[in-house]
C-alpha cells in the first residue's frame, strides 16, 4: 500500500507542477483504484485526460488542477452536459463527478471503445457531411455551441456522432442561436478540413441553410467563404504555435545548448538520449545524399525508419552567416507541418533539433518519416508516360500552394516522389515560404514554375505540362 500511496502522489505531483507524466500511474481514491492505461491529452498544470481502468471498467478520466482556473472549467465541463442532454445532443454517459479526487478535481464518463475521431474519407462523405451539418444545426437550434470546436470533439460511432470536450460548450439551451454565431461557429469547424475536403463540405452547406429556414443564395456563399478564410487564418496561427512549444501534439525543450520540438509520439518512442545522440546516429546510417551543406541518411529509431537531415557548418563564415537566423530545419518543420493542415503529401516530420551556444544556432537537424519505395518524378517519366493520377496530383499541388500563396525555392522533379501507391510527395522544404504580400509570392512562384518545367527543356513533355496544367509563367 505505502508504495501505491508514493505512486499516486508522485503521478498528481508531477501534474499539478506542470510536469510530464508517466502513463501506467495508479490513482487510489476512497479505497477505488484507477489505473492509467493511456494519456489522451496533457495541458501542462492545468488538466490531464486519460483512459483508465476501474473496477474491469475503462473510463475517460479528466482531472483538473484546483489551482489553475480548475474550478471553472469544472463548472464548464458540467454545464455543457447538462445542455447537451437538454437539447437532445448525444454526449458520453457521465459516470463520476469529484471536488477532491486525489488532489485533483475530476470528471470521469464512459469510455467509447468503437469510437473514432470524425473524418472524411473516400467511402463515407455521402454519410458523414450531412450528418455534421445535422449536428451542427441541431446545437445552433438548441442555442448552444462548441467555443473550441474540431474533428477531434466529435466521435464517429455505430450509432451516430457524439460531442465531446464539453468544457467548451457554450450558451442556454431554449433559444436558437443568431445567424452571426452559428455561421462563425460553423466556418470555424469547416476550418478544421483540408481544403478538398473544405469543398465538398461546401457543397452540401445548403442543408444547414435549409434545416435553418435561411436563404442560400450567392451573397450568402460569399459571407460565409469570408467568415471561412477567417477562421482558417486563426486555425492555421494557433497550430503552427504548437509546433513550437510543449503541448500534447509537441515535446519542446530549450536552453542554451539545446533547442528541440518533436511529435510528443515520437518523443516518447525515441526518449531524450536519442535527440543527444544523433550525430552517431548520423554516422552510423544509410547515406543518401553526403554534400558540404547537408547530410542526409537513413536509420532506424525505436525500431522505425527515419530520415535525419543534418545541416553542416561549413565554415566559420558560415556559422556567422547563418548563427542568429533560424535554422533550414526549424523551417522545414514549420512548413511540413503547414503541408499537413493543407494536404500537401510530404513524408511525415518528426521534428528537428539545434545545437545552440546561448542564442547562436549551430548544427541543426531534420527528422522525417521514411518512405519505402518512392521514386525522384524526374526518373519516373524518363521511362513512362505521365498518367492522368500523376498529372492531377501535380496540378493540385500547383493550385494549393498558388492559392495559399507557398512558394518552395527549390521545386526540381527530383523533389517530387512517386511512391509505389501512386502518390506524389513534396520533400527538401528548407527554402519554402508563406508569403503575405502578393507580388512577392507571384514572383517566387514563378521562379518555382520555370524551375519545375525546365526539368524538362526541349521535350514535348514540357509542352504537354504547360497544356494540362495550365502552368502560366509570367
Amino acid at each position: 500500500m505505502a508504495q501505491a500511496q508514493f505512486i499516486v502522489n508522485e503521478a498528481v505531483k508531477q501534474f499539478l507542477a506542470g510536469k510530464p507524466v508517466t502513463e501506467g500511474f495508479v490513482l487510489e481514491v476512497d479505497g477505488e483504484r484507477y489505473h492509467c492505461e493511456q494519456i489522451l491529452r496533457w495541458l501542462p498544470g492545468r488538466r490531464l485526460v486519460i483512459k483508465a481502468l476501474h473496477r474491469g471498467e475503462p473510463l475517460l478520466l479528466k482531472l483538473f488542477a484546483p489551482s489553475k482556473k480548475g474550478w471553472r472549467e469544472l463548472s464548464r465541463e458540467q454545464h455543457g452536459y447538462k445542455v447537451c442532454k437538454a437539447a437532445g445532443v448525444a454526449v458520453p454517459t457521465e459516470k463520476l463527478i469529484s471536488d477532491d479526487f486525489a488532489g485533483c478535481l475530476a470528471v470521469a464518463y464512459e469510455f467509447i471503445a468503437d469510437a473514432s475521431p470524425f473524418e472524411l474519407v473516400s467511402n463515407n462523405q455521402a454519410q458523414m457531411v450531412p450528418a455534421l451539418l445535422q449536428l451542427m444545426v441541431r446545437c445552433h437550434q438548441a442555442g448552444i455551441y462548441q467555443h473550441d470546436i474540431h474533428t477531434d470533439n466529435i466521435l464517429m460511432t455505430p450509432h451516430g456522432l457524439l460531442l465531446i470536450d464539453l468544457a467548451s460548450v457554450r450558451g442556454l439551451a431554449g433559444q436558437s442561436l443568431s445567424t452571426r454565431k452559428s455561421l462563425s461557429n460553423l466556418a470555424r469547424l469547416v476550418a478544421q478540413f483540408v481544403p478538398d475536403q473544405q469543398q465538398l463540405i461546401l457543397k452540401k452547406l445548403n442543408l444547414y441553410y435549409q434545416a435553418r429556414g435561411w436563404t442560400y443564395g450567392q451573397a450568402e456563399r460569399e459571407n460565409f467563404k469570408t467568415l471561412l478564410n477567417k477562421a482558417w487564418q486563426k486555425r492555421k496561427e494557433t497550430y503552427l504555435s504548437k509546433c513550437f512549444r510543449a503541448c500534447t501534439m509537441t515535446a519542446y525543450f530549450k536552453d542554451k545548448h539545446l533547442e528541440y520540438a518533436l511529435k510528443r509520439s515520437f518523443f516518447k518512442q525515441i526518449g531524450k538520449q536519442a535527440v543527444r545522440d544523433l550525430d552517431v546516429l548520423v554516422e552510423r546510417g544509410k547515406r543518401l545524399k553526403d554534400g558540404n551543406s547537408a547530410t542526409v541518411v537513413m536509420t532506424e529509431m525505436a525500431g522505425r525508419k527515419v530520415v535525419i537531415k543534418r545541416y553542416n557548418i561549413k565554415s566559420y563564415w558560415h556559422f556567422l552567416k547563418r548563427c542568429w537566423r533560424p535554422s533550414r530545419a526549424a523551417n522545414a518543420w514549420r512548413q511540413g507541418n503547414l503541408l499537413h493542415l493543407l494536404g500537401i503529401p510530404t513524408p511525415e516530420v518528426l521534428g528537428f533539433v539545434e545545437r545552440r551556444l546561448g542564442p547562436l544556432r549551430k548544427q541543426a537537424y531534420l527528422l522525417t518519416a521514411y518512405v519505402d519505395h518512392a521514386t525522384e518524378l524526374s526518373s519516373v517519366f524518363e521511362y513512362q508516360v505521365p498518367r492522368e493520377s500523376e498529372l492531377r496530383q501535380i496540378k493540385q499541388i500547383f493550385e494549393l500552394m498558388r492559392d495559399y500563396q507557398l512558394s518552395h525555392g527549390d521545386l526540381k522533379a527530383s523533389n517530387l516522389m512517386l511512391t509505389d501507391s501512386g502518390q506524389l510527395e513534396l520533400i527538401d522544404l528548407d527554402a519554402m515560404q508563406e508569403h503575405r504580400y502578393d507580388w512577392c509570392f507571384q514572383r517566387a512562384f514563378n521562379r518555382d514554375l520555370k524551375r519545375f518545367l525546365r526539368n524538362w527543356d526541349n521535350k514535348p513533355l514540357q509542352s504537354r505540362l504547360r497544356d494540362y496544367l495550365g502552368l502560366r509563367v509570367n
